[in-house]
């Protein structure tokens, strides 16, 4: 399900003077005065100046690479811009009880939302979901329980309660306010850029982002607001766990279930989506594309972000880095095109090898560690 709205004589000056998402508060369906804000969205667009410059650190050039860096959201992921939509609209309707299926990051959200607006947040996590999670949505105040198997047989539980019992599911596309906070991502993109980037890459699992950011293309056209071209939308999954690019690669409009999905990016460890026709379907009618990369590629491209750009990015988000790479290589992108990175998430720390700290006592011995040049007398 989609939310559709009966939209009469909006002009881009009925956006509202904000710096989150609630900017864009006239193209969602909550009334301002409902709103709780815990500073979601509005995040920065970062322009990278070493990755994609063509120099000798990171051998690809590009007209221009940004960063969508979503880490900066509340609980650190994008999953804070569909349940900062979804949770009120469902408290509005009168949920009182909320679940979620997770691999980790959105059990933290409705958690965070849930408190905000005063629901009961039940978060059914993934066996292999972060512990670093499960306690960020206890901290919230959640209940959590975690299944003995992956995602899918979360998914499977919370679909069966949600039919038995008063509890209501924002499951992803299970309802349909979680894709309305994802598509400010494109209306936040084409107001900084003043128009439409050539690529925005984005990483996918449940889907939600891209069929999110494809609702809003539409949107704007539907608007009148914009009539350019669109950006091509490459979806990056990991090779472990790829049933989006299978299908893709096959010519296929949906996708077969994954099976004994592996990756350490909790985030891509979705076997099977809803959203697969939705996301094929974007694919196509943007001329975009698919790749999947492999867990080793995705922690160098986390490290280049960090030390090369002062980007921190969870593994998931650090997939496009690697995906571009892939796509330059194979002459699916040029030098011409103008790419947008989907940063979904802040680092964990997960991404840094293990290392062992030297210990030091005297600032000779860090001068002699360090190679420090002695100042001139």
């Amino acid at each position: 399900m989609f939310a559709r709205y009966d939209w009469k004589d909006i002009d881009r000056e009925d956006l509202l003077p904000r710096g989150d998402l609630w900017r864009y508060a006239p193209l969602l369906p909550l009334e301002p005065a409902e709103i709780r804000s815990r500073g979601e969205g509005g995040t920065p667009l970062h322009q990278l100046e070493r990755i994609g410059s063509g120099g000798r650190v990171a051998r690809l050039k590009v007209a221009s690479l940004h960063v969508k860096d979503e880490g900066l959201n509340p609980t650190r992921t994008f999953k804070a811009r569909g349940m900062a939509v979804a949770v009120p609209m469902a408290c509005a309707l009168g949920a009182t009880t909320l679940a979620v299926p997770t691999a980790g990051n959105a059990g933290a959200a409705l958690a965070a939302y849930a408190a905000t607006y005063g629901a009961r947040a039940i978060v059914i996590m993934a066996s292999d979901g972060p512990p670093s999670q499960a306690r960020d949505a206890i901290a919230y105040g959640a209940e959590v329980l975690r299944v003995d198997e992956d995602i899918a047989d979360a998914a499977r539980i919370v679909a069966e309660l949600s039919t038995a019992t008063e509890l209501f599911s924002v499951a992803t596309l299970r309802e349909p306010y979680r894709v309305e906070g994802k598509k400010t991502i494109l209306f936040e993109i084409w107001e900084a850029l003043g128009g439409m980037p050539d690529w925005i890459l984005v990483p996918t699992g449940g889907g939600t982002g891209i069929v999110g950011m494809w609702k809003a293309l539409h949107e704007l056209r539907e608007l009148g607001w914009y009539e350019g071209p669109w950006p091509r939308f490459g979806i990056v999954q990991a090779e472990g766990c790829a049933p989006l690019v299978k299908a893709w690669k096959a010519g296929r409009e949906t996708a077969e279930p994954w099976p004994m999905p592996h990756t350490q990016a909790a985030g891509l460890r979705v076997p099977a989506t809803l959203a697969d026709r939705i996301v094929l379907r974007a694919i196509r009618e943007t001329r975009g594309a698919a790749v999947a990369v492999s867990d080793e590629a995705m922690k160098v491209a986390a490290l280049n972000l960090a030390v090369l750009e002062g980007i921190g990015a969870c593994l998931e988000g650090a997939a496009t880095l690697a995906g571009l790479r892939r796509l330059y290589d194979d002459g699916t992108i040029t030098r011409e095109d103008r790419v947008v990175l989907m940063n979904t998430g802040a680092t964990d720390g997960g991404t840094v090898p293990s290392v062992e700290v030297p210990e030091v006592k005297t600032a000779e011995q860090v001068r002699q560690y360090l190679g420090l040049t002695p100042r001139a007398s």
